[in-house]
């Protein structure tokens, strides 16, 4: 165990855990999905309905009621992939934030790479926006059919989303061990962020976007989470590759963040059973 903490220490990322502890890793993954869907009749079905329901909501009070999405072709299918991206990262920021403080009692018993725990709610959250996708991208190919052309690109996008909110999680996680308001100020802070994220919106299409340039940008590259929501909006509802600049942002921010975040991890990973 000192050898394996001492290898940790450095300054690059040690990636050991993913083939060292592979079966805990699945084991922690099924256990996080066990409990969140334990004693439900539905189960998985859970994961569409609260997207669904929303969708439904959104579709009516934005494009049928206040009549604002006029320019957005199948907004229905526009909200759905949004909230797709935005639910997943939210659900596994959130949860992945209180999952050290949630485990303390297993950390403080045995040693294994900390980065596990958080690791493991992250991808079981994975389940909701597959079963999302399930359903959008076949109704993406039947009504865009030349979307079949950019579908495959879907995979990457999600796999760098997936390597942006292990980052957040694992920084988040580990802050909130040391300071337990974290998991609160996030609750406070996804309800603005989720208002400042186009899921209901095309930012492009925003009455001030030609007046304001400067704003959009602010709002699209500020924002990790935006590019995704637009990446994967263009490969399966638009039949489009996204920009150079979205593509650079995804694949850079995301694996960046996750590097960055595992590196915190592990090197307070040494203090976290004392802090618990």
């Amino acid at each position: 165990m000192a050898t394996n903490a001492a290898a940790r220490s450095a300054a690059w990322p040690s990636f050991g855990w993913i083939t060292g502890y592979s079966d805990l890793l699945v084991t922690l993954v099924r256990r996080e999905v066990r409990v969140r869907y334990k004693a439900s009749a539905l189960g998985l079905v859970w994961s569409l309905v609260y997207p669904l329901a929303m969708m439904a909501v959104y579709t009516l009070v934005f494009s049928v009621l206040w009549k604002s999405a006029g320019d957005i072709p199948h907004y229905p299918l526009f909200v759905l992939a949004g909230l797709g991206v935005w639910g997943f990262f939210q659900a596994s920021v959130q949860v992945g934030t209180g999952s050290l403080v949630g485990n303390a009692d297993l950390i403080k018993k045995v040693w294994f790479p900390r980065e596990l725990v958080v690791a493991a709610t992250v991808l079981a959250q994975t389940i909701s926006i597959g079963v999302i996708l399930a359903i959008l991208i076949p109704l993406d190919l039947f009504i865009v059919p030349e979307t079949v052309k950019t579908m495959v690109l879907a995979i990457p996008i999600l796999a760098a989303l997936i390597c942006l909110a292990l980052g957040f999680s694992w920084i988040t996680a580990t802050a909130n061990v040391f300071f337990r308001d974290v998991e609160h100020l996030l609750a406070v802070l996804f309800l603005p962020w989720f208002f400042l994220t186009p899921v209901l919106y095309s930012l492009d299409l925003l009455p001030a976007a030609v007046q304001h340039p400067w704003l959009i940008d602010l709002l699209r590259y500020g924002n990790p989470v935006t590019p995704y929501v637009e990446g994967l909006r263009a490969v399966i509802l638009e039949g489009t590759v996204p920009g150079a600049s979205l593509f650079a942002y995804m694949f850079l921010v995301g694996p960046a963040l996750a590097l960055v975040g595992l590196s915190v991890v592990q090197r307070f990973e040494d203090r976290l059973a004392i802090e618990l």
